[in-house]
Protein backbone atom coordinates (compact mmCIF):
# COMPACT_ATOMS: atom_id res chain seq x y z
CA UNK A 1 0.00 0.00 0.00
CA UNK A 2 1.39 3.38 -1.01
CA UNK A 3 1.62 5.84 1.87
CA UNK A 4 1.53 9.61 1.50
CA UNK A 5 4.70 10.53 3.36
CA UNK A 6 3.69 14.14 3.85
CA UNK A 7 0.39 13.12 5.43
CA UNK A 8 2.13 10.64 7.73
CA UNK A 9 4.64 13.26 8.82
CA UNK A 10 1.87 15.79 9.38
CA UNK A 11 -0.07 13.30 11.50
CA UNK A 12 3.04 12.37 13.48
CA UNK A 13 3.62 16.07 14.15
CA UNK A 14 0.00 16.42 15.28
CA UNK A 15 0.47 13.59 17.76
CA UNK A 16 3.75 15.03 19.02
CA UNK A 17 2.01 18.36 19.65
CA UNK A 18 -0.68 16.60 21.66
CA UNK A 19 2.02 15.03 23.83
CA UNK A 20 3.70 18.43 24.17
CA UNK A 21 0.38 19.97 25.24
CA UNK A 22 -0.02 17.30 27.92
CA UNK A 23 3.47 18.03 29.23
CA UNK A 24 2.68 21.73 29.21
CA UNK A 25 -0.35 21.16 31.45
CA UNK A 26 1.91 19.63 34.09
CA UNK A 27 4.70 22.18 33.77
CA UNK A 28 2.33 25.14 33.64
CA UNK A 29 0.65 23.82 36.78
CA UNK A 30 4.03 23.86 38.53
CA UNK A 31 4.52 27.45 37.43
CA UNK A 32 1.05 28.37 38.67
CA UNK A 33 1.69 26.64 42.01
CA UNK A 34 4.91 28.62 42.45
CA UNK A 35 3.23 31.88 41.41
CA UNK A 36 5.64 32.35 38.52
CA UNK A 37 3.17 33.92 36.08
CA UNK A 38 2.16 36.55 38.61
CA UNK A 39 5.79 37.06 39.65
CA UNK A 40 6.81 37.73 36.06
CA UNK A 41 3.83 40.06 35.63
CA UNK A 42 4.95 42.01 38.69
CA UNK A 43 8.63 42.02 37.72
CA UNK A 44 8.31 42.86 34.06
CA UNK A 45 10.77 41.61 31.40
CA UNK A 46 13.48 39.55 33.12
CA UNK A 47 16.39 37.27 32.32
CA UNK A 48 16.48 33.94 34.10
CA UNK A 49 19.18 35.31 36.42
CA UNK A 50 17.07 38.34 37.25
CA UNK A 51 13.99 36.19 37.74
CA UNK A 52 15.89 33.84 40.04
CA UNK A 53 16.96 36.80 42.16
CA UNK A 54 13.40 38.13 42.23
CA UNK A 55 11.80 34.80 43.18
CA UNK A 56 14.53 33.19 45.26
CA UNK A 57 14.29 30.03 43.15
CA UNK A 58 17.00 28.04 41.37
CA UNK A 59 18.12 29.78 38.18
CA UNK A 60 18.77 26.66 36.11
CA UNK A 61 15.30 25.27 36.72
CA UNK A 62 13.75 28.65 36.07
CA UNK A 63 15.69 29.05 32.84
CA UNK A 64 14.42 25.74 31.44
CA UNK A 65 10.87 26.50 32.55
CA UNK A 66 10.93 29.97 31.01
CA UNK A 67 12.27 28.57 27.74
CA UNK A 68 9.62 25.86 27.70
CA UNK A 69 6.86 28.39 28.34
CA UNK A 70 8.17 30.62 25.56
CA UNK A 71 8.10 27.64 23.19
CA UNK A 72 4.53 26.97 24.32
CA UNK A 73 3.77 30.60 23.43
CA UNK A 74 2.57 31.27 26.96
CA UNK A 75 5.44 33.68 27.62
CA UNK A 76 7.20 36.19 25.39
CA UNK A 77 10.95 36.18 24.67
CA UNK A 78 13.17 39.01 23.47
CA UNK A 79 16.41 37.60 21.99
CA UNK A 80 18.02 41.03 22.01
CA UNK A 81 17.94 41.19 25.81
CA UNK A 82 17.51 37.49 26.67
CA UNK A 83 14.48 38.53 28.69
CA UNK A 84 11.15 36.78 29.22
CA UNK A 85 7.84 38.53 29.82
CA UNK A 86 4.11 37.83 30.03
CA UNK A 87 1.68 39.63 27.72
CA UNK A 88 -1.41 41.48 28.94
CA UNK A 89 -3.57 38.85 27.27
CA UNK A 90 -1.76 36.01 29.01
CA UNK A 91 -2.10 37.80 32.33
CA UNK A 92 -5.89 37.77 31.97
CA UNK A 93 -5.86 34.02 31.37
CA UNK A 94 -3.08 32.94 33.74
CA UNK A 95 -3.00 35.51 36.56
CA UNK A 96 -6.25 37.43 37.04
CA UNK A 97 -8.74 35.26 38.95
CA UNK A 98 -11.39 37.96 38.48
CA UNK A 99 -11.06 37.84 34.69
CA UNK A 100 -13.75 36.12 32.60
CA UNK A 101 -10.88 34.53 30.67
CA UNK A 102 -9.05 33.08 33.69
CA UNK A 103 -8.24 29.43 33.02
CA UNK A 104 -5.02 28.64 34.87
CA UNK A 105 -6.89 26.43 37.33
CA UNK A 106 -7.54 24.14 34.37
CA UNK A 107 -3.92 23.02 34.69
CA UNK A 108 -4.58 21.96 38.28
CA UNK A 109 -7.73 20.07 37.30
CA UNK A 110 -5.88 18.28 34.49
CA UNK A 111 -3.15 17.11 36.84
CA UNK A 112 -5.64 15.93 39.46
CA UNK A 113 -7.45 13.91 36.80
CA UNK A 114 -4.39 11.94 35.78
CA UNK A 115 -5.20 9.40 38.47
CA UNK A 116 -8.55 8.87 36.74
CA UNK A 117 -6.72 7.70 33.61
CA UNK A 118 -5.56 4.64 35.51
CA UNK A 119 -9.20 3.68 36.06
CA UNK A 120 -10.29 4.02 32.43
CA UNK A 121 -9.39 0.47 31.31
CA UNK A 122 -11.59 -0.84 34.12
CA UNK A 123 -14.36 1.58 33.14
CA UNK A 124 -14.21 0.40 29.54
CA UNK A 125 -14.67 -3.19 30.71
CA UNK A 126 -17.27 -2.68 33.44
CA UNK A 127 -19.06 0.45 32.28
CA UNK A 128 -18.65 2.05 35.71
CA UNK A 129 -16.95 5.42 36.08
CA UNK A 130 -15.75 7.49 39.02
CA UNK A 131 -17.86 9.89 41.04
CA UNK A 132 -16.57 13.33 41.92
CA UNK A 133 -15.29 12.35 45.35
CA UNK A 134 -13.18 9.58 43.82
CA UNK A 135 -10.94 12.33 42.37
CA UNK A 136 -10.14 13.78 45.80
CA UNK A 137 -10.62 17.28 47.27
CA UNK A 138 -8.31 19.03 44.77
CA UNK A 139 -10.76 18.29 41.95
CA UNK A 140 -13.58 20.08 43.79
CA UNK A 141 -11.32 23.05 44.48
CA UNK A 142 -10.14 23.22 40.87
CA UNK A 143 -13.64 23.07 39.44
CA UNK A 144 -14.76 25.75 41.89
CA UNK A 145 -12.01 28.02 40.61
CA UNK A 146 -12.81 27.27 36.97
CA UNK A 147 -16.51 27.98 37.30
CA UNK A 148 -16.79 30.92 39.67
CA UNK A 149 -16.74 33.93 37.31
CA UNK A 150 -20.38 33.80 36.21
CA UNK A 151 -21.87 33.30 39.69
CA UNK A 152 -19.64 36.00 41.15
CA UNK A 153 -20.09 38.67 38.49
CA UNK A 154 -23.07 37.91 36.22
CA UNK A 155 -25.66 35.80 38.04
CA UNK A 156 -27.11 38.71 40.03
CA UNK A 157 -26.67 41.49 37.48
CA UNK A 158 -27.48 39.70 34.22
CA UNK A 159 -29.02 36.24 34.55
CA UNK A 160 -31.58 36.47 37.36
CA UNK A 161 -33.15 39.65 35.89
CA UNK A 162 -34.02 37.62 32.78
CA UNK A 163 -36.27 35.33 34.83
CA UNK A 164 -39.86 36.59 34.73
CA UNK A 165 -40.64 38.50 37.93
CA UNK A 166 -38.00 36.64 39.90
CA UNK A 167 -35.92 39.53 41.25
CA UNK A 168 -38.96 41.14 42.86
CA UNK A 169 -39.95 37.85 44.48
CA UNK A 170 -36.40 37.32 45.76
CA UNK A 171 -36.44 40.78 47.31
CA UNK A 172 -39.74 40.05 49.08
CA UNK A 173 -38.57 36.67 50.34
CA UNK A 174 -38.92 33.19 48.82
CA UNK A 175 -37.43 29.70 49.17
CA UNK A 176 -34.59 28.83 46.78
CA UNK A 177 -32.80 25.53 46.21
CA UNK A 178 -29.44 25.22 44.47
CA UNK A 179 -29.28 21.53 43.53
CA UNK A 180 -25.75 20.31 43.04
CA UNK A 181 -24.52 23.50 44.67
CA UNK A 182 -20.85 22.48 44.60
CA UNK A 183 -18.76 24.89 46.64
CA UNK A 184 -21.78 27.16 47.14
CA UNK A 185 -20.45 30.17 45.22
CA UNK A 186 -23.73 30.94 43.41
CA UNK A 187 -25.76 30.11 46.50
CA UNK A 188 -23.87 32.55 48.70
CA UNK A 189 -23.93 35.32 46.07
CA UNK A 190 -27.71 35.08 45.88
CA UNK A 191 -28.09 34.91 49.65
CA UNK A 192 -26.00 38.05 50.14
CA UNK A 193 -27.99 39.94 47.52
CA UNK A 194 -31.42 38.83 48.77
CA UNK A 195 -31.37 38.63 52.60
CA UNK A 196 -35.16 38.21 52.85
CA UNK A 197 -35.07 34.91 50.98
CA UNK A 198 -34.01 31.51 52.30
CA UNK A 199 -31.46 29.47 50.36
CA UNK A 200 -30.78 25.73 50.50
CA UNK A 201 -27.79 24.12 48.83
CA UNK A 202 -28.13 20.41 48.03
CA UNK A 203 -24.97 18.45 47.27
CA UNK A 204 -23.84 14.82 47.30
CA UNK A 205 -20.04 15.26 47.04
CA UNK A 206 -18.41 15.33 50.47
CA UNK A 207 -15.46 17.35 49.16
CA UNK A 208 -17.79 19.93 47.62
CA UNK A 209 -19.87 20.05 50.81
CA UNK A 210 -16.71 20.75 52.78
CA UNK A 211 -15.80 23.64 50.47
CA UNK A 212 -19.37 24.98 50.61
CA UNK A 213 -19.33 25.01 54.40
CA UNK A 214 -15.95 26.76 54.44
CA UNK A 215 -17.20 29.39 51.99
CA UNK A 216 -20.41 29.83 53.98
CA UNK A 217 -18.44 30.35 57.18
CA UNK A 218 -16.28 33.00 55.50
CA UNK A 219 -19.32 34.76 54.02
CA UNK A 220 -21.08 34.83 57.40
CA UNK A 221 -24.62 34.84 55.95
CA UNK A 222 -27.50 33.48 58.02
CA UNK A 223 -30.07 32.67 55.31
CA UNK A 224 -28.26 29.66 53.82
CA UNK A 225 -28.45 25.99 54.74
CA UNK A 226 -26.09 23.41 53.21
CA UNK A 227 -27.76 20.01 52.84
CA UNK A 228 -26.03 16.65 52.38
CA UNK A 229 -28.25 14.75 49.93
CA UNK A 230 -27.01 11.50 51.41
CA UNK A 231 -28.83 12.47 54.60
CA UNK A 232 -31.74 14.58 53.37
CA UNK A 233 -33.18 14.60 49.87
CA UNK A 234 -34.89 17.40 47.98
CA UNK A 235 -38.46 17.66 49.35
CA UNK A 236 -41.39 16.66 47.13
CA UNK A 237 -43.91 19.08 48.67
CA UNK A 238 -43.83 21.86 46.04
CA UNK A 239 -42.20 24.18 48.58
CA UNK A 240 -39.59 25.97 46.45
CA UNK A 241 -40.19 29.10 44.41
CA UNK A 242 -36.88 28.81 42.56
CA UNK A 243 -34.63 25.84 41.88
CA UNK A 244 -31.22 26.33 40.27
CA UNK A 245 -28.88 23.82 38.69
CA UNK A 246 -25.54 25.01 37.34
CA UNK A 247 -23.77 22.40 35.15
CA UNK A 248 -25.38 19.53 37.03
CA UNK A 249 -27.83 17.58 34.86
CA UNK A 250 -25.24 16.11 32.49
CA UNK A 251 -23.18 14.87 35.47
CA UNK A 252 -25.78 12.78 37.30
CA UNK A 253 -26.29 9.04 36.72
CA UNK A 254 -30.08 9.35 36.65
CA UNK A 255 -31.10 12.69 35.12
CA UNK A 256 -34.71 11.57 34.63
CA UNK A 257 -35.02 11.15 38.39
CA UNK A 258 -33.37 14.51 39.02
CA UNK A 259 -35.81 16.30 36.71
CA UNK A 260 -38.73 14.53 38.37
CA UNK A 261 -37.45 15.54 41.81
CA UNK A 262 -37.08 19.17 40.74
CA UNK A 263 -40.61 19.17 39.31
CA UNK A 264 -42.00 17.84 42.61
CA UNK A 265 -40.03 20.39 44.64
CA UNK A 266 -41.28 23.41 42.69
CA UNK A 267 -44.41 25.38 43.45
CA UNK A 268 -46.96 25.48 40.58
CA UNK A 269 -45.80 29.04 39.82
CA UNK A 270 -42.13 28.26 40.48
CA UNK A 271 -39.13 28.48 38.16
CA UNK A 272 -36.20 26.23 37.44
CA UNK A 273 -33.06 28.10 36.31
CA UNK A 274 -30.99 25.53 34.48
CA UNK A 275 -27.49 26.12 33.17
CA UNK A 276 -25.71 23.45 31.18
CA UNK A 277 -22.96 23.07 28.62
CA UNK A 278 -23.57 24.52 25.16
CA UNK A 279 -23.47 21.86 22.50
CA UNK A 280 -25.14 20.70 19.30
CA UNK A 281 -27.65 17.86 18.95
CA UNK A 282 -25.39 15.72 16.76
CA UNK A 283 -21.77 14.63 16.96
CA UNK A 284 -21.18 15.80 13.38
CA UNK A 285 -22.17 19.34 14.37
CA UNK A 286 -19.96 19.24 17.46
CA UNK A 287 -17.08 17.85 15.42
CA UNK A 288 -17.30 20.54 12.76
CA UNK A 289 -18.77 23.57 14.53
CA UNK A 290 -17.95 23.33 18.24
CA UNK A 291 -14.43 24.70 18.85
CA UNK A 292 -14.47 23.31 22.41
CA UNK A 293 -15.50 19.77 21.47
CA UNK A 294 -11.95 18.37 21.69
CA UNK A 295 -11.60 19.70 25.23
CA UNK A 296 -15.13 18.81 26.29
CA UNK A 297 -15.10 15.18 25.14
CA UNK A 298 -11.81 14.69 26.99
CA UNK A 299 -13.19 16.32 30.12
CA UNK A 300 -16.28 14.17 29.78
CA UNK A 301 -14.42 10.87 29.88
CA UNK A 302 -12.29 11.93 32.83
CA UNK A 303 -14.99 13.68 34.87
CA UNK A 304 -18.52 14.32 33.61
CA UNK A 305 -19.50 11.14 31.78
CA UNK A 306 -17.50 9.20 34.34
CA UNK A 307 -19.69 10.68 37.08
CA UNK A 308 -22.82 10.02 35.02
CA UNK A 309 -21.73 6.37 34.72
CA UNK A 310 -20.57 5.97 38.32
CA UNK A 311 -23.64 3.92 39.22
CA UNK A 312 -24.97 0.82 37.50
CA UNK A 313 -27.23 1.67 34.55
CA UNK A 314 -26.24 5.34 34.72
CA UNK A 315 -27.46 7.38 31.77
CA UNK A 316 -24.03 8.74 30.92
CA UNK A 317 -25.15 11.96 29.23
CA UNK A 318 -21.62 13.36 29.38
CA UNK A 319 -20.37 16.93 29.07
CA UNK A 320 -22.03 17.64 25.72
CA UNK A 321 -25.07 15.43 26.30
CA UNK A 322 -27.65 17.86 27.71
CA UNK A 323 -28.00 20.18 24.72
CA UNK A 324 -31.08 22.32 24.17
CA UNK A 325 -32.90 19.67 22.11
CA UNK A 326 -32.37 17.00 24.78
CA UNK A 327 -33.25 19.47 27.53
CA UNK A 328 -36.56 20.37 25.88
CA UNK A 329 -37.48 16.71 25.40
CA UNK A 330 -36.51 15.59 28.91
CA UNK A 331 -38.18 18.48 30.71
CA UNK A 332 -41.41 17.90 28.79
CA UNK A 333 -41.33 14.22 29.77
CA UNK A 334 -40.80 15.26 33.41
CA UNK A 335 -43.99 17.33 33.38
CA UNK A 336 -42.68 20.83 32.70
CA UNK A 337 -44.83 22.83 30.30
CA UNK A 338 -42.73 25.94 29.62
CA UNK A 339 -39.15 26.13 28.38
CA UNK A 340 -37.35 29.31 27.37
CA UNK A 341 -33.71 29.79 26.47
CA UNK A 342 -32.39 32.98 28.06
CA UNK A 343 -30.73 35.65 25.97
CA UNK A 344 -27.58 35.43 28.06
CA UNK A 345 -25.15 32.67 27.13
CA UNK A 346 -21.40 32.40 26.98
CA UNK A 347 -18.80 30.31 25.21
CA UNK A 348 -19.41 27.41 27.60
CA UNK A 349 -22.99 27.53 28.85
CA UNK A 350 -26.59 28.01 27.83
CA UNK A 351 -29.22 29.10 30.37
CA UNK A 352 -32.87 28.04 30.45
CA UNK A 353 -35.98 29.21 32.30
CA UNK A 354 -38.11 26.10 32.86
CA UNK A 355 -41.51 26.18 34.53
CA UNK A 356 -44.23 23.68 35.54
Amino acid sequence: MAVNRRKVEAFAYQVSQSIAAAMNCSLAHVGDQLGLYQALSDAGPSTSDEFAEQTGLHERWLREWLRHQACARQLEYDPATDQFSISEEAQLVLCDKDSPYYFASGFAVYNVLQDAVKHLPVAFRTGLGLNYDDHGPACATGIESLNNYVPRFLLISTILPELEGMCGRLEEGIRVADVGCGAGVALIQMAEEYPESDFFGYEISQHALSRARENLHEANVSNVEIVDVNEKSLPDDESFDLVCTFDVVHDVPFPDQLLSDIRKALKPDGTWLCSDIRSFPTFEENLNDNPSAYLMYGFSMLVCMSSAMSEKNGAGLGTLGFNEKVAREMTAEAGFSRFRKLEYENATNSYYEIRP
